[in-house]
């Protein structure tokens, strides 16, 4: 068979007047002619260019599948990527925004910094969860409280305390009274603030009623009484690093609303 295919192309190479490719098919089916008259059995190699001489069409090779899935998933990972980088970005900024009203809420609640605590205590009726008679308490002493008064640079009033100090015994109350101005010619907002030295003191300064952190509004030329109603905590009579601090000093600084975080 593989002889009349070689001979039927030789003639038909003939027949078209291609004598190269003819010579082509000719040296191309000789090894296997060669072989075919030595009886057949020719080598791997002959065999091999046997069937190369006999096949005339063109070998294909299949091409490789691309990859779609390995691109969607590196999108999938970039959106997932940029989507918590952004939740980073948007919670950084809302904790700027919260980080001055919850640092108030800290040092109102541990007294850091000097900042005096605000009462936690019961209702008024039932006297403040204080002792009936402060001076039966173990240790308990006179503590002298002194005032301070300051108003930014900004704010056209004048504010002073009435009293320049009280003495008080741990878990008694007090009440205190600040004066304040407006001597600007409209009406003006004003906030103050406040804290207690010496620092470690801050934490058994607890205020029953306070104007700090309110607003306040003075008309021009007004002038108000502002009160402070407080106590010392009775355990202030416990801790070692109070025994020798007798004195207290309890500071407000007034500054234009616009000026204060509320």
């Amino acid at each position: 068979m593989m002889l009349t295919l070689s001979r039927a192309r030789i003639l038909r190479c003939r027949l078209h007047h291609i004598p190269s490719a003819c010579h082509s098919r000719q040296r191309s089916s000789s090894p296997g002619m060669d072989g075919a008259r030595s009886g057949g059995s020719g080598s791997p190699a002959s065999n091999a260019g046997i069937g190369i001489a006999a096949t005339d069409a063109p070998v294909r090779l299949a091409a490789a599948p691309s990859d779609h899935r390995s691109g969607s998933q590196e999108s999938w990972d970039n959106a997932s990527l940029g989507a918590a980088m952004l939740g980073v970005a948007v919670a950084a900024v809302g904790l700027s925004y919260a980080s001055v009203p919850l640092y108030r809420i800290f040092c109102q609640a541990t007294g850091f910094g000097g900042t005096v605590k605000t009462h936690k205590g019961v209702s008024d009726d039932e006297g403040y969860d204080l002792p009936a008679d402060p001076s039966t308490l173990a240790g308990n002493r006179p503590l002298k409280i002194t005032f301070n008064s300051d108003v930014s640079g900004d704010l056209n009033w004048s504010f002073r305390p009435v009293q320049k100090s009280i003495t008080v015994l741990a878990g008694q109350t007090a009440l205190a009274f600040f004066e304040a101005t407006n001597h600007s010619s409209e009406p003006v907002i004003g906030v103050a603030t406040y804290n207690v030295a010496p620092m470690q003191a801050g934490s058994y300064f607890n205020k029953i009623q306070c104007f700090c952190f309110d607003e306040q509004r003075l008309l021009p030329g007004e002038t108000v009484d502002m009160p402070v109603f407080f106590y010392i905590d009775p355990e202030y009579l416990q801790d070692r690093r109070m025994k020798n601090i007798n004195t207290m000093t309890l500071s407000y600084t007034f500054f234009h609303s616009s000026d204060v975080d509320i």
